[in-house]
């Protein structure tokens, strides 16, 4: 009983419903009788993993003529990420961040004749993301701090560098404490992924509003809202839009052709953080995802631009993970 009640709830007809018991969770659940004046700490190392999984996909596409359908059994990604100082003074921090990310799928195939390019190329094959971020912060006066950072990545199925696999961002942003309990940044990120120019500003407004409560708004990525059951446990409600784009080589021919596949999604999740030792920590996120565009393009191309349109239907989401945030100590 309790397992098919679990299955409806993710079932797209009840959204609602499963935003609704989310912040029910977080509102109701009794705090603790531990300290609750230590502030959220920063993750500087994870490792997770992430998946959706039985959902149904398929594609049309007028320029090739072609149409398929076929249900994914794991879309997994692995995701692995440090941030370490180089540099650390009063006033100052330069450091690095690097990063790897490996994303599979596992189409079924059972139903369906194994005649499909664009899957099969997918079902058979890791797409590798990996890259380097330098970051330098300058701590202006007690209230403002300026942040600036830049980098690579490859994003790719084949190890060719060139600008079809690459990214290069670099980005600014200037934070000022309004009061003890509110911050607000403003920035922008100017970033050419796998060909195609983007340029966006980006506003964050965060509130602690009391010992128990904090609220952060990071437009355009997302907005969240934190609770603290005490010091070892954190619930957060979170909806974001998140999305990848990739390089493929010879999805469609058995030629050497560069193309690029773009997914974004509206992603809600209900998420709980819990610590295993002062500086470790372990998260489980659940949550529900609702694609929005998906598409196949040449290097550079929009979603006008598309080869090949894919219809994805909604699916639930789980992710789990191991990361590290800065010892009690620092905060002393």
């Amino acid at each position: 009983m309790q397992l098919e009640l679990v299955v409806r709830l993710f079932d797209s007809t009840k959204i609602y419903a499963f935003c609704i018991l989310g912040f029910s969770l977080i509102y109701f659940t009794p705090l603790s009788a531990q300290d609750v004046t230590e502030k959220y700490r920063p993750k500087i190392a994870e490792f997770g993993v992430e998946t959706i999984w039985d959902y149904h996909t398929d594609y049309s596409s007028e320029r090739l003529g072609t149409t398929y359908k076929d249900e994914v059994e794991s879309d997994i990604l692995l995701k692995f990420k440090i941030a370490a100082p180089l540099i650390m003074k009063e006033n100052k921090l330069f450091g690095l961040q690097l990063k790897y990310y490996e994303h599979r799928f596992d189409f079924d195939f059972e139903n369906q004749p194994v005649d499909d390019e664009l899957f099969l190329h997918l079902d058979t094959r890791k797409i590798k993301n990996a890259g380097l971020r330098l970051f330098y912060q300058s701590k202006m006066d007690n209230n403002r701090k300026i942040t600036l950072a830049g980098g690579a990545e490859f994003k790719s199925d084949q190890f060719t560098w060139n600008v079809n696999t690459t990214k290069y961002f670099i980005s600014a942003l200037h934070k000022w404490k309004i009061n003890q309990k509110k911050d607000i940044s403003v920035g922008a990120v100017v970033n050419y992924d796998l060909g195609l120019l983007n340029a966006y500003p980006v506003f964050i407004y965060e509130n602690q509003i009391n010992q128990n409560w904090a609220l952060e708004l990071s437009l355009p990525k997302s907005v969240s809202i934190r609770r603290k059951l005490n010091s070892s446990n954190y619930l957060i409600a979170k909806t974001q839009f998140k999305g990848w784009r990739y390089n493929l080589t010879g999805a469609l021919t058995n030629e050497n052709e560069d193309l690029t596949i773009r997914r974004a999604d509206l992603l809600m999740t209900i998420s709980w953080e819990r610590e295993l030792h002062d500086w470790l920590w372990f998260g489980i996120d659940v949550g529900y995802i609702k694609n929005l565009r998906y598409y196949l393009s040449e290097p550079g191309g929009r979603r006008r631009d598309a080869l090949v349109d894919i219809n994805s239907q909604d699916a639930r989401y789980i992710k789990a993970s191991l990361f590290i945030v800065p010892p009690r100590k620092f905060y002393k």
